[in-house]
């Protein structure tokens, strides 16, 4: 058989036409699974499971194609087919008719899932309401024990009490970062709750011996400093999570919140053992952000998950772990995002509905992927699960901003700051980038000093400041903000660019060497956007190639970054975006 008959044979089998139809079929059936998945909670995997599914059956299909042929009398080998008896031609024509109401129903779904995201570019997606009436702080429990050495378990248990809590989408609860900030100082419970405008505070002690703990909780109504509900329990620490959840109702109870079907979400159990060891490490990762405390708490956890491998809280903080050990340097991007994914996919297997995994998901997706549509439906899927879940929100606020709608992304940060987190600096910080990103620098001003004033110390936020600075042609302020900047290759590329602009060309090149040739793969994006703002377009380009094949995580913010504003409308710079492959 020549080329020319096999093809013609390929017609009359109507091999073609099967196939087309096939992936006209399944491409349909994605885009159903891609619109019903966030809406029937599918587990992550399923849309990928029957992809792989309809890429393994597709030769499976032209191979029956090409050797099967549906008769009056049946399915036939085609061989076995007299040529005047063969009905291909109508069994074409009958293909034809479904290729074409496919592609009408493809069609359907392209403008469905348009819509769709043009309801998520241009409408808030997350209820931004408030109920300060129904709203609530748990403080930082005392530590009682007798060597006062048991900070991490009062903690740990006040933490969890919060996470049962936050479950109650009724419920406004404070995040652990603004309740927990008031810990070892001296300050009336009415001073407390006006700072972080609630109605009812929860403060408790700890008192843990041997295999004995004693917890102690009162709920305080703020208005007037009166105490409405207290209790003491005193049992074996096996009783932990029944302690934690009589709490929770108790506190769901005295402030008469509508539960569905009267159910307190109830705090996921795991091995004493483990979970000691749990609260341990996930102490020290919260209050000890370092190199050393990353190591010690990743141990930590690990001994925690060999006792119980299915907890999902300690496998989440275990994937912090590895997420922050890459942005300190100590794994690279390939082993991090092997290691994060391996948690989470362990964690949706031990609890597909635990909030935090999806948020957490939601993070990876944007940094490892260039997902934003795949980062906005897990954000969706959290916040369903915990309306108030301030890391999901945090993930809702960035998609929002990749996507363009900055006033959705303000607003959401206003939302967490106003009734979730007001006293976390880290929050104005995030806002303020926000407002820098939409180049609003006056605003981004006004935040980003009160995230110093709550925090002196951070990393990135002097730099940040000093950007907006820039921004203002205020050059020589910027450079007296940047010396308190503690990363060192932020500090050389503010200097390069205000120097640059000071008419100091010399210190200006100097701060620009010494970063290229200390922390050129840490910092290439920043190395690109010193070059985008000095107009030295070939080498923003060099750079920005760099920075793509080191992975360097700072190449999410180059659709919004105002450095590279005047080369957003050249067809190079499309080009490249395009190779970063951001999916919306």
């Amino acid at each position: 058989m020549n080329l020319n008959d096999f093809f013609n044979e390929l017609k009359r089998r109507n091999v073609f036409k099967g196939t087309v139809s096939y992936l006209v079929f399944s491409w349909v059936l994605l885009q159903v699974i891609a619109i019903l998945t966030p809406i029937i909670n599918a587990p992550v995997w399923f849309g990928k499971m029957i992809l792989i599914i309809l890429i393994v059956l597709l030769p499976v299909w032209v191979c029956i194609s090409w050797f099967f042929e549906i008769t009056a009398d049946g399915i036939k080998k085609t061989k076995n087919v007299p040529k005047e008896k063969s009905i291909a031609k109508k069994k074409g024509q009958k293909l034809n008719t479904f290729i074409i109401a496919f592609l009408a129903l493809a069609i359907i779904l392209l403008f469905v899932d348009r819509f769709r995201l043009r309801s998520q570019k241009n409408e808030p997606a997350i209820a931004l309401e408030t109920n300060p009436e129904k709203s609530i702080a748990v403080l930082a429990f005392s530590d009682m024990s007798p060597d006062n050495q048991q900070g991490y378990f009062a903690d740990g248990l006040a933490e969890e009490v919060l996470n049962s809590l936050v479950k109650i989408n009724e419920l406004q609860v404070t995040s652990r970062t603004s309740a927990f900030s008031f810990k070892n100082k001296a300050m009336g419970l009415p001073e407390i709750a006006k700072a972080l405008k609630v109605a009812y505070i929860l403060e408790g002690s700890v008192r843990s011996q041997d295999s004995i703990i004693r917890v102690s909780v009162n709920l305080v109504e703020t208005k007037g400093d009166n105490n409405i509900w207290s209790q003491t329990w005193e049992k074996e620490l096996k009783n932990i999570f029944k302690i934690q959840n009589e709490i929770a109702k108790a506190v769901a109870e005295n402030l008469q919140l509508r539960i569905l079907d009267k159910i307190i979400p109830k705090v996921k159990e795991s091995n004493t053992q483990a979970y000691t060891l749990f609260l341990e490490g996930r102490y020290i990762f919260h209050n000890n952000y370092d190199d050393s405390s990353l190591l010690k708490a990743e141990q930590l956890l690990n001994k925690s998950l060999a006792i119980d491998s299915t907890y999902a809280p300690a496998l989440i903080t275990l994937g912090n772990i590895y997420h922050s050990k890459n942005n300190f340097g100590i794994i690279n991007y390939e082993e991090a995002k092997k290691l994060t994914y391996q948690v989470a996919e362990k964690a949706i297997r031990a609890d597909s509905t635990y909030a935090e995994t999806y948020a957490f998901l939601s993070l990876l997706s944007l940094e490892y992927e260039n997902d934003i549509g795949k980062a906005g439906r897990l954000a969706e899927k959290a916040l369903r699960l915990e309306a108030h879940n301030e890391t999901a929100l945090h993930r809702a606020s960035e998609v929002a901003l990749l996507r363009g709608n900055t006033e959705e992304a303000i607003a959401i940060h206003k939302k967490v700051i106003i009734t979730l987190d007001p006293i976390n600096a880290g929050n104005y910080y995030s806002l303020a980038n926000t407002y820098y990103m939409a180049k609003n620098f006056k605003d981004a001003e006004i935040a980003i000093k009160k995230s110093i004033d709550l925090n002196p110390n951070q990393d990135v936020a002097y730099s940040l400041y000093a950007l907006i600075l820039m921004n203002q042609k205020r050059y020589n302020e910027a450079l007296e903000v940047i010396k308190k900047e503690p990363l060192e290759g932020f500090r050389l590329h503010v200097e390069a660019i205000a120097y640059h602009f000071l008419g100091d060309k010399e210190k200006s090149n100097a701060a620009l060497t010494k970063m290229i040739n200390e922390y050129e793969k840490a910092w290439s994006f920043q190395i690109a956007g010193t070059y985008a703002v000095l107009q030295d377009k070939e080498k923003m380009y060099y750079w920005l190639e760099k920075a793509r094949t080191y992975n360097d995580l700072g190449l999410i913010e180059l659709p919004n970054e105002p450095m590279f504003e005047a080369y957003r409308n050249e067809n190079r710079f499309k080009e490249f975006m395009k190779k970063l492959d951001y999916k919306y």
